[in-house]
């Protein structure tokens, strides 16, 4: 598969919530590259992987790194809004109580907002 190919099946995967798939797209773009697009990406997809299991510990980890990773790709090459995907992170990482741990509770999935990229 070529980058352009692998790439569009990281935006199909995603955008039907099969992330463990989305992230096998993206790890092949991030091993030669080592973008931290691809790796904001990828860590969004493992902690929305993650909420939808019940984990809600590396998911808040995950988020923040992701937010954080993905700020100076406002400008990319595939037409992402970025900005738009980095204010979805922020809406699911207020879903997270700071006080609710792994084993004490879980993230109802169905309240968790969904976003097309």
């Amino acid at each position: 598969m070529n980058e352009q190919e692998h790439w569009q099946g990281f935006i199909t995967a995603f955008n039907e919530e099969r992330f463990v798939d989305g992230v096998l797209q993206l790890e092949e773009l991030w091993f030669p590259d080592r973008s931290d697009l691809y790796r904001g990406l990828i860590r969004l997809s493992v902690a929305l992987n993650q909420l939808r299991l019940g984990i809600v510990d590396s998911p808040r980890q995950l988020l923040a790194s992701a937010h954080e990773m993905l700020a100076p790709f406002e400008t990319n090459q595939y037409n992402l809004d970025i900005g738009r995907i980095r204010e979805y992170i922020q809406a699911c990482a207020k879903l997270i109580p700071a006080d609710l741990h792994t084993g004490q509770g879980r993230i109802d999935w169905d309240l968790v907002p969904r976003i097309q990229i």
